[in-house]
């Protein structure tokens, strides 16, 4: 399999809202540093990688959800969002309007692309607004967010400055301004985002 075709097949599985999968044997098990998106089960207490995108899901009132970004290869080397979780300790009990916990795990310095110091991890407070979907509430509560050309969640708070989902390998390489996307998260509807995904890649290739 081609290296362009294995970076497609990733991209597509992440379009297609499969963010649990685990990336495929066939793209040589290769590393990425994208945002990840998680949801706080309290019954097991644990997260749990989103089966949907950030664009798609619309929490419950008092519903815990976070973003980390960080190096991800097979399904058992994402990392969680560090941080408070327990909405009762972040929001205000006593508030009568609807809220979420939005978690945001920047990373640690292993994590960072080149000289990048990756800031506090950090846990709000968000109102929820009827009917608001996580992607809705991320861009009022931490902006500036950053997107590439097919609607990848690039940036969250301005961090990551450059980078969009790279391979690892690739960045430590100089590559440019990793602005390939490859398997970062999907902030965005689906078949559209999907299809600019495939849209980009062949588009690369051709220019290649």
């Amino acid at each position: 399999m081609s290296r362009g075709l294995a970076r497609l097949l990733v991209g597509l599985s992440f379009a297609l809202g499969a963010l649990g999968a685990a990336p495929s044997a066939t793209a040589e098990e290769q590393a990425y540093r994208y945002w990840s998106f998680w949801t706080w089960e309290p019954d097991a207490s644990e997260w749990v990688y989103a089966d949907q995108g950030p664009g798609t899901l619309r929490p419950a009132d008092g519903a815990v959800v976070g973003f980390r970004f960080g190096v991800s290869g097979e399904a058992g080397d994402r990392k969680a969002p560090r941080g408070e979780t327990d909405a009762a300790l972040v929001c205000d009990p006593a508030a009568e309007e609807p809220a979420v916990v939005l978690v945001l795990d920047f990373g640690s310095e292993t994590d960072a692309p080149g000289e990048a110091t990756p800031p506090a991890a950090r846990a709000e407070c968000v109102e929820l607004p009827s009917g608001a979907t996580v992607a809705e509430l991320l861009a009022e509560a931490a902006p500036p967010l950053r997107y590439d050309q097919a609607g990848l969640l690039c940036g969250i708070a301005g961090y990551p400055e450059r980078g969009c989902g790279e391979a690892v390998a690739e960045a430590d390489e100089g590559s440019g301004d990793g602005s390939s996307a490859t398997a970062p998260l999907l902030v965005g509807v689906g078949l559209v985002a999907l299809l600019g995904t495939a849209a980009l890649v062949r588009a690369r290739r051709r220019r290649g």
